[in-house]
């Protein structure tokens, strides 16, 4: 777990204008917004707020600061805390600080006075928040205090100077770093609201800028030489050279700017109006900063038949002053292991904020204190709760309620039950191995759930002999592992054995009745010495057929059934390879679900199954499926399922659609499921057997196509699968 930042305010936070609702949804989806607090409260602000509900303020008061006995008081951690942190550290001589504290006053009719807050940061008054927030910051950092005057220039080592907005970073890390460098100025004018609206949400996007205005060239000059050769001095992460960033409003302002002219690079936000410009969760990828991640010991309750996990919450780098134990912060569950074998409970929920009131509601008791996160679930909490405690969620109501918040109904199908079921014989996706087998799944097909076999005719099913060539099927699947052994081949006997215990097989006796002379089969615990025979009930004793016996076994439970297993088995096999080929990435998955269309434009359909997982960044990773044994993929099978991709958001989901069958595909279908693709990206993955047995999925493939065989995403499987099926590069 980590504690988060999300509530701390300060440079991190975005400011969101809400003349154009598109334009903001983009600037809170880039930044990951867990709430809105309105700059001031209005209709027309709440009113804009409204229409994220599910971004409630988190707290019962809906004031950062509310009334207390004697004075106000705040409601999240401020910055008393790192105050005292920097304090504590210079009493014992422990460098803490690189740059010179500084407070910096400006007359409030300065041309740049907006551009100094921006950059700089003051605190409100005592009568606003109950707290000398300035007198803090004078005692405890001891900082120079200098009056910027509007007739001189601005100091030109401001970029060495420690501010009151750099003190909201301290003890803080960043969730992802920069994938480029962006440090430098922006060009614009301080008159322009746009441009300083730009220059706060790009510093927010933790980008190093300074502001420059031609307008006061005379003023900004010295400071623009300085930090122009400090940004120089330092390394280039990328080895390219080291530049300067020049950012304005669009490519228009930065056309000619005489004042950047060498060592520079023109980044330009772009205009609202185009496809988010900078601002489409691509370009620019601004961090969520937190503390310390720790690891803590979890207790899981499972006396009902939802788990309760329960942490004792450890050290905190908040103050303890009992003081201020009326504030809050984010808690960050980053869960290590799943709650189930069968995969039915998870705490690893997908970042889909549309489902926050959900989590708050099912999760953590309260609607409005519970977030999806890029990396868990985020909860509300006192600075000084000791015990944290949450119930697990089930997967197949997540994944519901995903697809509910996208415009469409979901439910498990009978058939994704039984799936489900059979996962959880197996003591989970893993136990299913033992399917990879070719002759496990000839021997479950061959034999009816009324017919039963000897255990010898049920090894030489599973060896798969040819009695031609003399080639023996199973040596393929020799180093299978599916339970410890003694040996280091797996045999015939041993995946016989496994069925046996996990109850894919009963084992009984052949019995034939002396009056009726006809065969029938008894299960090993209703074998006694005389037996009634089932087909014309007269007694007899069993005793003379014991000799040399051999055992006899016949399908049980849900492979009892007459229908083969509603199709699980190859379900479960392409389940099991994503599982292990994505076993270093948090999924929840649910078995077979029927879909139904509630605002989304998409068929009536089912999917044999649906996988939700995260990519390297905040977008969510959707797999749904279709899985066949030997049956055909039909025109329709692919339209249901590209609408269902097609139903959601493209910047913020990446939807894969595989296909796989337990033998080839033919010619029909691959021009078929090349219709399924994006335009724009490779989302089809197909399997066959020749992919689903082995443990690694392209462990025989590679000897045959030019691929990636060491595919580690999604994205790879994709291109793989073009590679293989619909325009094969062969080796």
């Amino acid at each position: 777990m980590h504690l988060s930042h999300t509530l701390w305010g300060g440079r991190h936070n975005p400011f969101i204008p809400i003349d154009d609702f598109n334009y903001a949804r983009k600037l809170i989806n880039t930044f990951r917004v867990d709430a809105l607090y309105p700059v001031r409260r209005n209709p027309e602000m709440e009113k804009f707020i409204g229409q994220f509900p599910y971004l409630p303020w988190p707290l019962f008061h809906q004031e950062l600061f509310i009334d207390g006995l004697k004075a106000k008081i705040n409601t999240v951690l401020d910055v008393q805390h790192p105050l005292r942190f920097i304090y504590e550290k210079r009493q014992k001589n422990l460098p803490v600080l690189r740059a010179a504290p500084s407070l910096f006053y400006w007359e409030q009719d300065d041309p740049l006075s907006r551009i100094f807050l921006v950059t700089m940061g003051a605190y409100p008054p005592q009568e606003e928040t109950g707290h000398k927030y300035e007198s803090m910051f004078e005692k405890y950092l001891t900082p120079v205090k200098l009056t910027l005057n509007k007739q001189n220039p601005v100091p030109n080592d401001l970029h060495e100077r420690f501010f009151p907005n750099a003190l909201t970073e301290i003890l803080l890390h960043r969730d992802c770093n920069p994938h480029w460098e962006g440090e430098g100025f922006y060009y614009g004018s301080a008159n322009d609201f746009e441009d300083v609206v730009n220059f706060w949400n790009l510093r927010a996007s933790d980008i190093d800028l300074f502001f420059y205005d031609p307008s006061h060239a005379q003023r900004l000059e010295g400071l623009k030489d300085n930090y122009t050769k400090a940004i120089l001095a330092r390394p280039s992460r990328f080895g390219d050279g080291k530049r300067v960033a020049v950012w304005g409003k669009n490519h228009e302002v930065l056309k000619d700017i005489p004042a950047f002219e060498s060592n520079s690079m023109r980044c330009a936000v772009g205009s609202r109006d185009s496809d988010g410009g900078i601002w489409n969760g691509l370009n620019i990828k601004p961090p969520v900063m937190h503390f310390d991640s720790q690891s803590c010991l979890a207790t899981v309750s499972k006396n009902q038949e939802q788990p309760v996990v329960s942490f004792e919450l450890p050290d905190r780098p908040f103050s303890q002053d009992g003081r201020l134990c009326h504030q809050y912060a984010i808690v960050s569950i980053w869960p290590i292991t799943d709650l189930s074998k069968g995969g039915d409970w998870t705490l690893q929920v997908p970042y889909i904020p549309e489902l926050n009131e959900y989590f708050g509601r099912e999760c953590h008791f309260e609607w409005n204190g519970a977030r999806a996160e890029w990396e868990g679930l985020g909860v509300v909490i006192g600075i000084h709760q000791e015990i944290l405690t949450v119930n697990a969620l089930r997967c197949r109501e997540v994944i519901s309620k995903t697809f509910e918040a996208f415009g469409m109904e979901s439910k498990p199908s009978p058939a994704g039950l039984i799936c489900n079921r059979l996962i959880q014989q197996l003591q989970g996706l893993q136990g299913c191995r033992v399917f990879k087998i070719s002759g496990v799944r000839d021997l479950i097909e061959k034999y009816g759930p009324d017919q039963f076999f000897t255990r010898s005719g049920a090894t030489q099913t599973i060896r798969q002999e040819d009695t031609h060539t003399g080639i023996v099927g199973f040596s393929k699947f020799e180093n299978l592992f599916i339970e410890h052994r003694e040996t280091r081949k797996l045999s015939p006997e041993d995946a016989l054995k496994y069925l046996v215990k996990n109850g894919v097989f009963r084992v009984g006796l052949e019995l034939e009745c002396k009056s009726c002379e006809l065969k029938f089969w008894k299960h090993l615990d209703d074998v006694k010495t005389v037996l009634n025979c089932e087909y014309c009930g007269n007694e007899f004793n069993i005793t003379p057929q014991l000799r040399d016996r051999d055992w006899a076994y016949r399908r049980s439970g849900l492979f009892g059934r007459d229908d083969n297993q509603a199709g699980s088995i190859p379900v479960t096999l392409t389940l099991q390879q994503l599982d292990t080929f994505m076993h270093m990435h948090p999924a929840i998955y649910s078995t077979s679900m029927e879909i139904e269309p509630k605002t989304a434009s998409i068929n009536k359909c089912e999917t044999d199954f649906v996988l939700i997982t995260k990519a390297h960044d905040p977008r969510v990773q959707i797999v749904i499926g279709e899985c066949k044994t030997r049956k055909e993929i039909t025109e329709q099978d692919v339209l249901n399922l590209t609408k269902v991709a097609d139903a959601f958001p493209k910047e913020r989901f990446d939807v894969f659609i595989l296909f796989s069958k337990l033998n080839g595909f033919s010619n029909e279908e691959i021009e078929r499921c090349k219709k399924a693709q994006d335009p724009y990206r490779k989302r089809v993955i197909m399997f066959t057997d020749r992919e689903l047995e082995p443990y690694f999925i392209y462990e025989r493939t590679e000897k045959e196509f030019a691929i990636d065989k060491h595919a580690t995403s999604l994205d790879d499987l994709a291109k793989n699968t073009a590679d293989i099926f619909l325009t094969p590069k062969y080796v």
